[in-house]
């Protein structure tokens, strides 16, 4: 008796599983990626405010008028008062991402992430564990849970 050998793959049998675990490898690899994309709404950072300055002096008005300077209204947003806006809870992490139910004039509480526009132009800019950070183009505003009751 003859001893035998297992039979041998074939060369087309041979590249076809190597192409096979080519593509597997290229598709674990971009799920794996997919899967650790940062999951958070980036916060952009715009350019720097740059405000047209009036000047303190009478004449310095008039100077620049007469040089062709136009004449710009100065617009502010005011600040809230501290009842416009209420947190009512956070869910904040140790960077400073999260999300926060927060009041405005008196409606029902809604749920803004880091980077949101709260209300006209306030924007939850960031979060601790008891406080929430809003700012607007002229102002900032910080806000705080209401101290916790003993039973």
């Amino acid at each position: 008796m003859l001893p035998s050998s297992p039979p041998r793959p074939s060369s087309k049998t041979v590249l076809a599983l190597a192409t096979a675990a080519v593509w597997s490898l290229a598709a674990g690899g971009f799920v794996f990626w997919v899967l650790h994309m940062p999951k958070s709404d980036a916060v952009t950072v715009g350019a720097p405010l740059v405000t047209a300055q009036q000047p303190n002096d009478p004449m310095g008005a008039f100077m620049a008028k007469a040089l062709g300077q136009a004449a710009t209204a100065a617009v502010s947003t005011p600040a809230p008062s501290s009842t416009a806006y209420k947190l009512m809870g956070v869910i904040a992490s140790g960077s400073g991402q999260g999300s926060a139910l927060i009041a405005a004039d008196g409606q029902p509480a809604k749920a803004y992430r880091v980077g949101q526009t709260v209300q006209d132009d306030w924007t939850l800019f960031s979060l601790t564990g008891r406080q929430a950070h809003l700012k607007s183009p002229t102002a900032e505003l910080l806000l705080e849970l209401p101290a916790p009751t003993q039973p």
